[in-house]
C-alpha cells in the first residue's frame, strides 16, 4: 500500500467519522430540547388546580390540551 492510498483511506475514514459524529450530536441535542420542553410543560401543569384546562401551541403548530384532574362534585365537600 503506497502513501497516497493510505492517506486517502485515512482521510475518508476521518470524514465519515466526522459526519457520523455531527449527526449523532444533532439528534442528541434534539432529544435534550424535547426533554426540557416536556419538563417545563409538566412543571406548569403541576401547579394548576383540579379541573383546570391547559392549552399550549408548539412551534410545529401542534396544540396540546391537558385537563388536570376533575372538578370535585358537590362543591368540594368530601364525605
Amino acid at each position: 500500500m503506497d502513501t497516497a492510498m493510505a492517506a486517502t483511506l485515512i482521510a475518508g475514514l476521518a470524514t465519515g467519522t466526522g459526519r457520523l459524529l455531527i449527526v449523532w450530536l444533532r439528534e442528541r441535542a434534539a432529544v435534550q430540547r424535547m426533554r426540557v420542553s416536556e419538563q417545563g410543560l409538566c412543571n406548569r401543569v403541576l401547579g394548576l388546580p383540579a379541573g383546570s384546562r391547559f392549552r399550549e401551541r408548539r412551534a410545529d403548530r401542534r396544540e396540546i390540551v391537558i385537563e388536570v384532574g376533575s372538578r370535585p362534585e358537590g362543591g368540594g365537600d368530601h364525605e
